[in-house]
């Protein structure tokens, strides 16, 4: 950290022309800033030993933060090191793409459903009972040649409580899976499995555990929508990060976190 103050140098003419990333700081050559795109922040780390690249005066320049030149009037400077593709939290660390975190979200979704299913199996027996009858009157009755026997109606064979007693228990499960991974690990184990990792937003390095009213904001508004059945929140939930510049998702934003690839 040094004592430059935040937003000087001012921004470059057009503002943005400059991308964000790791910079050469201005105040200290053996390390770098980072620059977001708008203004230097006051993040540094030390320089990672890029070979240093030379242009001559007057040989064609690209747009670089405020304050740094890739040639002078008196010769050539350093050039900026390139910045880390991608968007990156603000200390550097690349943020998860959106196709590593839905396969992440496929991979618990199908452990959670899996287990759910094994634990609610008995309040679906009646169901399934009645589904094996018919299944064999309309068997019986198609060799024969006769008219398939009516449709029951079986969403009706399940009753309010028992549909309630489900819905407690996907829950349940959802919360038990989701909550000591998160708070012990920092990730699930889908995250893990796709080297991802759940972080406060900005701070990429971050290896301590997250707290528990962060756990709780983002395991609820992950979780709930789905044990109650509404479809259309987590598919909102699951869309954001395409287009958020931070690749936040709802519950990301509600918990202030974000979700970073390790390797």
């Amino acid at each position: 950290m040094s004592d430059i103050p935040v937003g000087s140098p001012p921004a470059p003419p057009g503002r943005h022309a400059a991308p964000g990333g790791w910079y050469p700081d201005p105040l200290d050559v053996s390390r770098e800033r980072y620059w977001d795109g708008w203004q230097w922040s006051r993040n540094t780390r030390e320089a990672e030993g890029r070979p240093v690249q030379r242009q001559t005066v007057g040989s064609p320049v690209g747009p670089t933060p405020y304050g740094i030149q890739h040639a002078g009037p008196h010769g050539s400077v350093p050039a900026p090191a390139a910045p880390l593709p991608g968007p990156t939290t603000a200390d550097g660390v690349p943020l998860a793409g959106w196709w590593w975190r839905a396969l992440a979200g496929s991979i618990d979704a199908l452990i959670v459903g899996l287990v759910s299913l094994l634990v609610t199996l008995p309040f679906y027996r009646p169901l399934f009972v009645a589904f094996g009858a018919w299944w064999g009157d309309a068997f019986r009755l198609a060799q024969a040649g006769g008219q398939p026997p009516p449709t029951p109606n079986f969403a009706a064979m399940i009753t309010p409580g028992d549909q309630l007693l489900v819905t407690l228990v996907t829950l349940a499960l959802g919360l038990a899976y989701h909550l000591p991974f998160l708070r012990v690990r920092g990730a699930t184990p889908g995250l893990l499995a796709c080297s991802l990792r759940v972080v406060p937003v900005d701070v990429g390095l971050f290896r301590e555990r997250l707290s528990w009213s962060c756990v709780i904001i983002r395991t609820l508004l992950w979780v709930l929508p789905g044990a109650l059945g509404l479809r259309i929140l987590t598919v909102a939930d699951v869309l954001v990060p395409l287009w958020h510049p931070k690749r936040q998702a709802l519950h990301d934003l509600a918990a202030r976190t974000q979700v970073v690839r390790l390797r």
